[in-house]
């Protein structure tokens, strides 16, 4: 074997070892491979995009579909991947690849569930992480909860009463009286977790209290509200779509 052919393999192989995590690679002639789990090279009849559009709003996503979808030479799909996380797809090339033209995700706060805080921290919580909503049962959760967590002082939570489901405790009402509030359970709030041009969907919540005025949150809805916040986003999309294209021009899966 000659020099030259030694060292065209050995680049070739460093190559290899380089694009092993990702799978596919670019040549110094522009082209694109595909890496098999054999090992075995092949070019890539259809290109792979090298880095998709980055975006963090719904709205902007329409507006590159808008602008730039008729020119992209595929059949373009939406597909919703979480509540914070969409991809623009197109469609399988013929190595089973399928391009990624961009991705959204959206710009939310992760948000300490299942963490006993402490006074201040779980105040913070519920007024900046959470909607003030009124009309769920009548009633609003989050601000029975923030008038609990305001009120209390380090004894008062010694005097809690808890019968496994709901707790009660004492909290100053006035000057000079006091009163006893029972928080229910499960209690129903509706955080921020999603895209902000969407409904944010309600869940419901376990709230506990512990000695030392700590209290904690724990979500109890077996992530039902993923579901909804996906469907939210696909009815946004339908919905957008035949305002401004008059027809559902791009699919969404979701």
């Amino acid at each position: 074997m000659s020099v030259e052919v030694e060292t065209e393999l050995k680049n070739l192989m460093d190559v290899i070892r380089q694009a092993n995590d990702k799978k596919h690679f670019t040549g110094k002639n522009g082209k694109e491979y595909v890496i098999d789990g054999e090992g075995d090279v092949s070019l890539l009849d259809d290109p792979l995009i090298d880095r998709p559009l980055h975006l963090n709003q719904l709205s902007s996503l329409v507006d590159w579909l808008n602008y730039e979808g008729d020119a992209i030479d595929d059949k373009l799909m939406i597909h919703v991947i979480s509540p914070t996380d969409i991809d623009v797809v197109g469609q399988l090339n013929q190595q089973g690849i399928r391009p990624i033209y961009a991705q959204v995700e959206a710009v939310v706060d992760r948000l300490p569930f299942g963490r006993f805080l402490d006074q201040e921290k779980m105040i913070i919580l519920l007024q900046s992480e959470f909607e003030h909503n009124p009309m769920i049962d009548g009633k609003d959760d989050r601000d029975i909860i923030l008038q609990v967590v305001s009120n209390l002082r380090s004894e008062e939570v010694h005097q809690q009463t808890d019968d496994g489901v709901s707790q009660s405790v004492q909290i100053n009402s006035g000057v000079a009286s006091v009163n006893e509030v029972k928080v229910p359970n499960p209690v129903e709030l509706v955080p921020f977790r999603t895209f902000q041009e969407i409904a944010q969907p309600s869940s419901k919540f376990i709230f506990r209290m512990h000695e030392g005025m700590e209290s904690a949150l724990f979500e109890a809805d077996n992530s039902q509200w993923k579901v909804e916040a996906k469907e939210e986003i696909k009815e946004y999309f339908n919905r957008v779509q035949k305002d401004r294209f008059g027809k559902i021009k791009y699919p969404v899966i979701a």
